[in-house]
């Protein structure tokens, strides 16, 4: 089984890409999306989240974000403590989704799989990427953050510069029939690579 990792800073476009992936038969990890989940749904780690941040970071039951977000994102320390939380239950909710796909190929989605050196255990690495003003308004747009919070929010992420330096492939997600195009192209590559139908 061919691991991808899909990965990109804020606002890239590494969802739009994910569903391209899927409308070609790959199923994907949604890492981000699964790390919410699983801090509003694993008892353990909603324990140890408490237990480091206080109750303040529950209300009602549910993971307070923006309380949370506060004090993470101005914070390196508070958010490597909160990475190292959460980062080992989402690999273990993966290696269990592995587990269960039968394609030839699957995908991994995650904005920091460099970041946090984990590069080693995806076969390839295709980093998404478009133009920084581009990210900036998508992410106005999409999560009505204001330009001083995704500031805060993109300087833990590496350049898009740096980042592609360890991708094996780059993709540009500017216009999305460009986009669909250089889908269709890289995983064909991949394909040839791995020798797979």
């Amino acid at each position: 089984m061919v691991q991808l990792a899909i990965t990109g800073n804020m606002g890239s476009g590494k969802t739009t890409v994910c569903k391209m992936l899927i409308s070609h038969g790959i199923p994907v990890y949604f890492s981000d999306n699964r790390a919410k989940e699983l801090m509003n749904q694993d008892q353990p780690l909603i324990q140890r989240i408490q237990k480091r941040f206080g109750k303040e970071s529950y209300h009602s039951g549910f993971l307070n974000r923006k309380w949370l977000a506060e004090q993470v994102f101005e914070n390196p320390k508070a958010l490597n403590d909160l990475n190292n939380l959460v980062h080992p239950v989402v690999h273990l909710d993966y290696t269990e989704w592995l587990s269960h796909q039968a394609q030839d190929v699957v995908a991994y989605e995650s904005a920091i799989v460099l970041e946090h050196g984990n590069i080693d255990k995806f076969d390839i690495v295709i980093h998404v990427s478009c133009p920084e003003r581009l990210r900036v308004e998508r992410i106005k747009q999409r999560d009505g953050l204001t330009l001083q919070e995704i500031q805060s929010r993109m300087r833990f992420q590496w350049s898009d510069e740096k980042k592609r330096k360890y991708a094996d492939y780059v993709i540009e997600n500017i216009i999305i029939s460009e986009t669909e195009q250089q889908v269709k192209t890289v995983l064909s590559l991949i394909r040839k690579q791995f020798l797979i139908d």
